[in-house]
């Protein structure tokens, strides 16, 4: 069959075209998609070929994270039903000139049956379409350890921020976020976070922390930017050899923290990525419950047709925007 997908032809080049999608092989699920949410910072550097993880293999499908029903299985599928509602994660198919970047931006996909969940009772399916997104917050705030009331800043206003901003007060946490731009800072404070910092426009960022936390210590730091500068504002704020770092952005670059700064302060630094079966699970029951939400954070709602326009706009930051879901419920 052929199926409609996003397609990062070349760097920065984006198409929407059809490509062939043959039938679920054994261990797969095929699944028509209703929403899939662009991961805007590790998808914008696929776009450029700067993701250093994984080369990109133009022409591809982007994207790892989506929300649609099952229409076919293939052999050797067990547990599942075709019609059913599901959260999927990367595509898998081979044949045409097109293949998987993680796969998810299509119409029509297959998925290894590992890389489905149930959509708990009540899900709003736009917020389960971003639940890997959701899950690397839910990830970085469940590696520090902090207690009800401890407070915890979160460095940086994207989803990955503020989803880890949410995850940590639905521990308990007293959250503070720090980011730069104003638009998201109005989200976070509505959303995700008990108080937010202006990081560009505060003369003092400690001391704006400080105020905020009546001079106590935050016990953890969820850095999401991983820049030295950030580094060297909230270093002073945790306390000498029990503060936490729990580093959960991306950066192609080998030297982004100041390590000698960590070792003299003491501080236990974590490293968070990717999704495993039980967090992307605990995520989607907190999606459920309310404890943490994508779809208030949704700037932009739009066809899947506007995709490269939607890449266009993260790479030129030609306009404000935060959560972007493509809609795929009108395509064939």
């Amino acid at each position: 069959m052929q199926t409609e997908a996003v397609v990062f032809v070349g760097p920065d080049r984006v198409e929407v075209r059809q490509i062939p999608m043959p039938a679920p092989g054994p261990g797969e699920v095929q699944v028509r998609t209703s929403f899939s949410t662009i991961s805007a910072g590790t998808e914008g550097w696929a776009l450029r070929n700067l993701f250093t993880w994984q080369a990109t293999a133009y022409p591809c499908v982007p994207g790892y994270q989506r929300v649609g029903t099952i229409v076919a299985l293939g052999p050797e599928v067990e547990g599942w039903d075709v019609g059913e509602r599901v959260m999927a994660t990367v595509g898998s198919w081979s044949g045409g000139d097109v293949g998987p970047q993680w796969g998810a931006h299509v119409a029509v996909a297959n998925t290894a049956a590992r890389e489905l969940y149930r959509l708990p009772p009540g899900s709003d399916e736009r917020d389960a379409a971003g639940a890997v997104v959701a899950q690397v917050g839910y990830n970085a705030a469940g590696r520090a350890d902090f207690a009800p009331g401890d407070w915890v800043l979160v460095y940086g206003d994207g989803l990955i921020g503020q989803c880890a901003a949410q995850a940590a007060r639905a521990r308990g946490a007293r959250v503070l976020l720090a980011g730069h731009r104003d638009e998201r800072l109005v989200l976070a404070a509505a959303h995700s976070a008990d108080a937010v910092v202006n990081s560009r426009t505060e003369a003092d960022v400690p001391a704006a922390v400080r105020r905020h936390t009546g001079g106590v210590p935050v016990t953890a730091v969820l850095d999401s930017v991983q820049t030295v500068a950030a580094q060297r504002q909230y270093v002073p704020l945790l306390e000498h050899g029990r503060g936490q770092i729990v580093y959960c952005g991306f950066t192609p670059d080998t030297a982004w923290a100041d390590m000698a700064l960590l070792q003299q302060r003491e501080l236990t630094t974590h490293f968070v990525s990717g999704w495993n079966r039980a967090r992307m699970e605990a995520t989607l029951a907190l999606l459920a419950a309310g404890r943490m939400a994508l779809r208030p954070l949704t700037t932009h709602h739009v066809s899947f047709a506007e995709a490269p326009a939607m890449y266009r706009m993260i790479r030129e930051k030609s306009e404000a925007f935060l959560g972007i879901t493509l809609d795929w419920t009108g395509a064939h």
